[in-house]
């Protein structure tokens, strides 16, 4: 596990297998916001590295339904009881809680197109999951990924550039690609993945430059 710095006001928590983001003076001056929270397995450690660097953590954003990335929650609540923000459509989500008998609401139940404290928009993208989500924050033209796209050394290619999740790791993998259009409506220099390398240059660019490939594609929608 390892603590370091990304871009200003911007933390990476790393473990071995995934990554979460700590949004420093967000939503106000001060306060913590905590982008996901690792496995379960990697709960204790999170709040320890948490405690240590930061004090204490204000808000939780989750992204989406996947072990990795809400696995840790129950440690971060009971050591810290932060406001819980969370997609409302994401039954997995859900689901997850419910077999592990966590009892576990959220204060802000978000949906696509919200946006939460701190200026930060949401953009769902169907298709990894129900409702997994990008996080947009506005005033700084930086999209957290959220798992919907990774960094694409992930999958053995250049770092610099992106890749959707494997098809093993979606639950629609056209969805999952067809979907990313609806980033393209928002403008962002800076991407942060939660796997493989964060893109700083020309990020929609080269996602652009990746769908136009996908034209051929009767389903493209620049083709309807």
């Amino acid at each position: 596990m390892s603590v370091s710095n990304v871009v200003e006001g911007i933390d990476q928590i790393q473990f071995e297998h995934v990554r979460v983001f700590v949004l420093k003076d967000m939503p106000s001056d001060g306060q913590i916001t905590l982008v996901d929270t690792a496995f379960d397995e990697n709960g204790e450690e999170l709040v320890e590295t948490l405690r240590e660097e930061y004090g204490t953590v204000d808000r939780v954003i989750l992204t989406h339904g996947d072990h990795g990335h809400h696995g840790g929650l129950a440690h971060v609540v009971d050591a810290f009881d932060p406001e819980l923000a969370m997609p409302a459509d994401e039954s997995k989500l859900y689901e997850h809680f419910e077999e592990a008998g966590l009892d576990i609401e959220p204060d802000v139940a978000y949906e696509d197109g919200d946006v939460l404290d701190g200026n930060i928009r949401v953009i769902q993208v169907p298709g990894h999951t129900e409702a997994t989500s990008a996080l947009l924050l506005q005033d700084r033209d930086l999209l957290i990924s959220g798992d919907v796209l990774d960094g694409a050394d992930r999958g053995g290619l250049p770092a610099g550039y992106l890749l959707p999740p494997p098809a093993l790791f979606n639950d629609n993998h056209r969805d999952a690609e067809l979907n990313l259009y609806n980033l393209l409506d928002y403008d962002f220099d800076t991407l942060l993945v939660f796997h493989g390398s964060h893109v700083f240059e020309d990020p929609k660019g080269k996602l652009d430059n990746y769908l136009v490939e996908r034209e051929w594609n009767e389903w493209d929608p620049r083709n309807n």
